[in-house]
C-alpha cells in the first residue's frame, strides 16, 4: 500500500518559509486549536468540506508529492531555496514526513519545518531531525494557564522539546513568537519568553506581527471567530513588542 499524507495546500514560490524560494507543503491536522489560527482549515485531522461542499484537504502519495516538488528543483538551485513542511502540523504525520524528507535529502534539497513544538520528542529525534536543515519552532504562551486557555494545550511539552532541540540539534533552531494583540504581545508574555531564551543562551528570535487575513477563511468553512481583532498591528504596537522582548538584558517586571 502506497504511503499517503493528508494535506491541504502546496504553496510554490514562497519567500517567507525559509531561505531562498521554496515550496511549502501544508499538512492537515494540528494538536493545538489556537483562537487566532492562521490556517483553520489545517486543524482537523479529517477530510472536510466547506459550506459549498468543496473538499478541504486531499490525500497524496509520496511519489505524487515528490513529482510535484521536483518541478521546482531549478528554482531551488538558483535561489538557494528548498522545501518546507508546515501545516497544520507536519509532525502529526511523522512517518510520511520522514520518508518525504529522506527522499528530498537524496536530491540534495534544503529542508525546513515549521512546528508548534507539540510532538513526541523521541520520534522527532529519530525520524525527522536527521533529515532537516532548519527548524522554525513556534513559542506562543509562556504561562501554562494562558496556553491552555488560548491554544487548548499545556506548554510544558513544548518548552521541554525546545530545550532538548537546542541542546541536541546540529542545525539551526529558530524560535518564533506570533504577536497576537492582547494575548501573546503582552509585556508579561514576551518578557517571560525573553528570559527563557536568555537562560538557554539563544540569541535570536523572530517576532511575527499579527495578520488578520485568516478571518476571511472562516466564512468559507462556516466557522465563528473566537478572536475579534480584524486589523493589522500598528507600528507603535510592534515597537512596544520589541521593547518588551529584549534578549540583551533583563527586563524590569
Amino acid at each position: 500500500m502506497a504511503l499517503e499524507a493528508l494535506i491541504f495546500d502546496i504553496k510554490r514560490g514562497s519567500s517567507e518559509d525559509g531561505p531562498g524560494i521554496r515550496t511549502t507543503v501544508f499538512f492537515k491536522g494540528c494538536p493545538l486549536s489556537c483562537v487566532w489560527c492562521q490556517n483553520p482549515e489545517g486543524i482537523s485531522r479529517d477530510l472536510e468540506v466547506d459550506i459549498n461542499d468543496n473538499p478541504v484537504g486531499f490525500y497524496i502519495t509520496l511519489e505524487e508529492l515528490l513529482y510535484r516538488v521536483q518541478q521546482d528543483y531549478p528554482i531551488f538551485t538558483s535561489s538557494g531555496g528548498g522545501v518546507t513542511l508546515s501545516g497544520g502540523e507536519a509532525t502529526s504525520q511523522m512517518d510520511f514526513s520522514q520518508h518525504f524528507l529522506m527522499a528530498l535529502k537524496k536530491q540534495n534539497t534544503h529542508t525546513a519545518i515549521e512546528t508548534s513544538g507539540l510532538f513526541n520528542y523521541r520520534s522527532f529525534e529519530s525520524k525527522l531531525l536527521p533529515w532537516l536543515d532548519l527548524i522554525y519552532f513556534d513559542l506562543k504562551l509562556f504561562d501554562d494557564f494562558q496556553s491552555c486557555r488560548y491554544t487548548g494545550q499545556s506548554n510544558k511539552v513544548i518548552k521541554d522539546n525546545f530545550l532538548r532541540l537546542v541542546n541536541d540539534a546540529k542545525v539551526p533552531v529558530v524560535p518564533r513568537i506570533p504577536l497576537i494583540p492582547g494575548i501573546t504581545d503582552t509585556k508579561q508574555n514576551l518578557s517571560g519568553w525573553a528570559g527563557f531564551l536568555r537562560d538557554l543562551k539563544v540569541s535570536d528570535c523572530t517576532l511575527l506581527p499579527y495578520n488578520p487575513l485568516w478571518q476571511g477563511k472562516l466564512q468559507r468553512f462556516g466557522m465563528t471567530s473566537r478572536y475579534q481583532r480584524t486589523t493589522f498591528m500598528s507600528k507603535d504596537e510592534q515597537q512596544a513588542s520589541v521593547e518588551y522582548f529584549n534578549l540583551e538584558k533583563p527586563i524590569e517586571r
